[in-house]
């Protein structure tokens, strides 16, 4: 709401008050409680819900894949409705044939499968939603054509375009680059754009605004084209340096040409060409671009969803903090509900909102030390002790049942597993005992000077070869098409010093700019050995793929706020485990990556917990990082800063829970898959790929279906079993 300004002091009292009575109004309906929450059970929505969803997101990634719009925007979450007919060209303008061609093939085959469903089988609301999907995916497609017609007007007018595009999409695929063929290309752009500039072609007012429109993209894109690789690559930059200079001014200047001066001049000549050949459909992938629809809607809907939701305070993060009474009132409403009959997702959220309330209840009445001390030495590494009551407190509110030094013990026994294997794979390799040759033989395969993006991207696919050969996990086809990179900065390679992911994976490699030292550091401690480890932990089946799900699987129940890294990165380290248990590093060096970063693993949980009980110091660290697991040891002060300084906004927990999230699931899958035998990997997986966030514990309830839920459930669990 907005307040009209006054001059008054009265009327700037009475804006202040009204201001604080709606800034409170949120607060206190938040607060208020119902004594009955059976009013607050979500009724059922379309069976359709998530198909609709998922057809949407899933066409705006693959438009991520093109040169198409921003730099920054290439990720949109798109739109299910189409186009309006006859309306002005949107923006971003079309430039990409490849992205018309691959989005029609999309379309087409989602309207076939579309077809296959039986609508008689479904609510009729359902059956409407299917009926508005089939007109809205048709609707698309005709807008394809149009695009492809709006394509051939903004190449008229900058008919360069479809040379760099090339170079752009030939990047998001991260294809190896020719520095000096690319210089050739690009210095003819710049020429043929010389030419235009003396004699533009003939174009009226709305051609011409749309193709300078047209060539801003193109600039923004190249632009990002030519940061991927500039300073990365030696002999790109060598031959690109000047030859983008010269582009980047050209096709500034011809925007401003055709959008100051030939649009200015409004010439009335008809748009040229009139009309253009649809562009034919991409080739069948060779993956569907359609889930499974049938799976999608018989999933079983969440009656819960929207009292999470009010608990949760509407948000993603954290629960508010709420007073002793609050949580009590909570407390109280859950016993409105009658557990027994509500579907099992439900009866999970129910024991989350009690847990979290029982949790913020002992957290009002506890006192710790507000201060607890932390050793000092001269690293300059700041950040606060959290005390060992403070992470007692922590670890309970995790849901992980064990004491600090209960964890050190079995990071210590892991440890001792992973000396042994690393000793298997040093004699191997010719060097006997000493396991820390054989790190250093690893180190030394680097991989030279602009050919890192390329390696890791080969990682990426060997990684989802290896996942579907061995029917681990459905893998997306839409999201292993879609697996986008960047490179990192020389200043956030400070705090990271090796590779980090999600939506994309941004490569920790030097550039010209760093120091010899911290050059080699930095391609030592990012070689094929150990990215082989780690590539997939990024992206699939890690970090990428639980964003992928998370957000077209969001609806089907929600995510339980307070799983914390637990979740977030124990999944992806219990792919670490997996991977290695199921034979997927081949060579010596894959190994010692392998048992390398299981090693940096444990050594998190040693050092963070011991830092945070004050008994070591950041040096100490560092000290035990390089001695210990054999970083290099810039990567071990930037690693120690990142776990640390405050300005890297992590918590107490956050280094432990890499490998205690994934030992959780690795014990969750040995109850439901090994043991009782409930589900396959593959249904394991999928499911826990759908469940979305949340703390394991809670997690374990959903999945494992042999264990009997109540009201009034122990929810502890010891996933390791008794620790001494």
């Amino acid at each position: 709401m907005r307040f009209r300004t006054f001059t008054t002091s009265r009327s700037a009292v009475v804006i202040a008050s009204l201001a604080a009575l709606f800034a409170a109004a949120p607060r206190a309906q938040e607060a208020a409680v119902p004594a009955d929450l059976k009013p607050l059970l979500a009724a059922p929505r379309s069976e359709l819900h998530l198909v609709q969803q998922r057809y949407t997101l899933d066409r705006a990634t693959l438009t991520g894949n093109y040169a198409h719009g921003s730099p920054g925007g290439r990720r949109g979450r798109g739109n299910l409705a189409a186009p309006v007919p006859g309306t002005a060209p949107s923006t971003p303008v079309p430039i990409s044939a490849a992205r018309i061609a691959r989005l029609k093939r999309f379309d087409l085959s989602w309207l076939a499968a579309l077809g296959r469903i039986d609508a008689a089988a479904l609510t009729p609301v359902a059956a409407r939603d299917l009926d508005a999907m089939k007109t809205a995916v048709a609707a698309n497609l005709a807008a394809l054509d149009r695009d492809a017609l709006t394509l051939a007007q903004a190449i008229a007018a900058a008919p360069f375009a479809p040379k760099l595009v090339d170079l752009v999409e030939a990047r998001i695929r991260v294809e190896d680059v020719d520095g000096q063929r690319a210089a050739a290309i690009v210095t003819d752009v710049s020429a043929q754009i010389a030419r235009l500039k003396m004699d533009p072609p003939p174009l009226n007012k709305e051609q011409a605004i749309l193709g300078a429109t047209a060539v801003d993209q193109l600039r923004a894109r190249t632009a990002e084209w030519f940061t991927f690789y500039d300073a990365y690559d030696p002999i790109f930059t060598w031959w690109m340096g000047q030859p983008y200079k010269q582009v980047d001014t050209a096709l500034g200047e011809y925007a401003a040409l055709l959008r100051d001066k030939v649009a200015a001049e409004n010439v009335h000549v008809p748009a040229s060409p009139a009309a253009s050949a649809p562009v034919q459909p991409a080739a069948e992938p060779r993956y569907p671009d359609v889930p499974d629809l049938k799976e999608i809607i018989a999933l079983p809907q969440d009656e819960m969803r929207d009292i999470v939701a009010r608990f949760a305070g509407g948000g993603r993060g954290a629960v508010p903090a709420r007073s002793a009474a609050e949580n009590r009132a909570w407390l109280d409403a859950l016993r409105s509900l009658d557990f027994d009959r509500m579907s099992r997702n439900a009866q999970v959220d129910y024991l989350f909102i009690r847990r979290t309330a029982e949790t913020q209840i002992a957290r009002a009445q506890a006192t710790l030390d507000p201060n607890p001390p932390r050793k000092t030495d001269d690293s300059g590494i700041p950040g606060p002790a959290r005390g060992r009551a403070g992470l007692m407190q922590d670890l309970a509110e995790a849901m992980i049942p064990y004491t600090p030094e209960q964890l050190i013990a079995l990071a210590e026994k892991e440890f001792e597993w992973c000396d042994r294997e690393m000793l298997k794979v040093s004699r191997e390799m010719g060097f006997g005992g000493d396991w820390k040759k054989a790190i250093e033989k690893t180190k030394d395969g680097v991989v030279p000077p602009g050919g890192q993006p390329r390696m890791i991207m080969d990682l990426l696919t060997e990684a989802v070869g290896f996942l579907r050969a061995n029917r681990l996990i459905t893998v997306p086809a839409i999201e292993a098409e879609s697996l986008h990179m960047i490179m990192m900065t020389p200043e956030r390679q400070l705090v990271n010093p090796f590779f980090t992911g999600g939506g994309e994976i941004s490569v920790s490699y030097p550039t010209n700019t760093m120091e010899y030292d911290a050059r080699v550091q930095s391609m030592r401690g990012n070689n094929p050995g150990f990215s082989h480890a780690t590539a997939f932990h990024e992206m699939i089946p890690g970090h990428n793929y639980t964003q992928f799900m998370n957000a077209r699987f969001g609806d089907y129940r929600p995510n339980l706020p307070g799983a914390g890294p637990f979740y977030g990165e124990g999944w992806a380290l219990y792919w670490e485990l997996t991977m290695w248990d199921r034979g997927f590093h081949k060579t010596p060096e894959q190994r010692v990556g392998a048992l390398f970063w299981r090693m940096h693993r444990c050594a998190r949980i040693i050092f963070s917990l011991k830092f945070h009980m004050g008994q070591w110091s950041p040096q100490a660290c560092i000290d035990f990082l390089v001695d210990r697991v054999g970083h290099e040891r810039e990567n071990a002060i930037a690693e120690v800063r990142r776990s640390f300084d405050p300005a890297a906004g992590y918590n107490a927990l956050y280094q432990a829970a890499y490998l205690l999230g994934g030992l959780q699931i690795r014990g969750l899958h040995k109850e439901v898959v090994e043991t009782t035998k409930q589900m396959t990997d593959l249904q394991f997986h999928d499911e826990i790929g759908r469940q979305g966030s949340m703390p394991i514990a809670m997690l374990r309830l959903a999945l494992n279906r042999r264990l009997p839920l109540s009201r009034d459930m122990n929810l502890d669990w010891k996933f390791y079993g008794d620790v001494p």
